[in-house]
């Protein structure tokens, strides 16, 4: 899944990614061999998405709320009105929960099972292309909305800045972390939400960039590259900074474990047969392969 964010008069758009054979990025870019798949186009920024696990709703993050899009049956509901931007979300594992990580810096946690105010216009099919879906402004059904958004008030986590990411774990979906603008990184706990943090990392720089939190497969490490061009990794349930390296001119704005240990053809990749970890970093100067011994 692509999003575009959306920039003067027109807003953003959602497409999906052909991945299912090899990719030659030139062309992708022009979208010459067609992969590229435009679902539907709105009338409004739209900062973040997230897709589930089995591949039917997508999430998105927009200037004036949450909003999930059927791509089954295209229809579109509004999940969260508010007036701050939605910069990052994530389903948990069960795709029944989705986390909003707001500029405000407050994180909602919706569950998506509960009955949702529809959009004023759907999607006749799941493709559409050249269909621009106009979203209901905020005072649209207020009285109704006041109070589910009370409801959800009560379950809103606050961080210090602009929250640019949400990793929910896939080993206990209570569990998910969090890192906002100012540099922070916490671990939080759905059923532990008015304690706040369960657990903290120290040592990440960012004051104003939309960096990304990543964990590894089996969930014990994580992940981020800061403004001060260094990578740092922490246990995750230590909060121990096991690595740091620092990486001339090195802003990494897109990290990725890989998943296994099997490249794109399906044998054992060479990159980490003999290190104790490996990570692929992007960044504007290009994609990179760090690893451990």
């Amino acid at each position: 899944m692509v999003t575009t964010l959306g920039s003067g008069e027109s807003g953003g758009s959602v497409y999906i990614m052909d991945t299912s054979g090899a990719i030659y990025f030139p062309a992708v870019s022009l979208n010459a061999d067609g992969r590229l798949e435009r679902v539907a186009s709105f009338d409004r920024t739209v900062w973040t998405a997230d897709c589930n696990s089995d591949g039917t709703q997508v999430v998105l993050g927009t200037n004036n709320g949450a909003a999930l899009l059927n791509l089954e049956t295209g229809a579109l509901s509004w999940l969260h009105r508010c007036k701050s931007d939605i910069l990052s979300q994530q389903f948990v594992h069960s795709g029944n929960v989705v986390l909003c990580g707001l500029r405000n810096g407050s994180i909602v946690p919706i569950d998506v099972r509960q009955r949702h105010s529809s959009l004023s216009s759907s999607l006749t099919s799941p493709i559409t292309t050249g269909t621009t879906v106009p979203m209901l402004s905020a005072r649209h059904n207020a009285r109704g909305r006041n109070q589910s958004d009370k409801a959800k008030s009560s379950r809103v986590i606050s961080m210090s800045s602009a929250v640019c990411s949400l990793v929910a774990l896939s080993s206990d979906e209570h569990y998910f972390l969090g890192s906002s603008m100012d540099g922070l990184i916490k671990l939080f706990d759905l059923r532990l939400i008015r304690k706040g943090a369960i657990q903290s990392y120290v040592g990440h720089v960012n004051s104003h960039t939309h960096l990304p939190l990543v964990v590894d497969p089996s969930e014990t490490l994580l992940m981020s590259g800061g403004e001060d061009c260094t990578v740092h990794i922490w246990s995750i349930k230590t909060g121990e900074q096991i690595f740091a390296h620092s990486v001339p001119d090195g802003l990494f704005t897109a990290l990725c474990w890989p998943e296994s240990g099997l490249g794109l053809n399906g044998f054992s990749s060479l990159f980490d047969l003999n290190h104790s970890w490996g990570a692929w970093m992007g960044s504007r100067d290009g994609l990179f392969y760090m690893h451990g011994t």
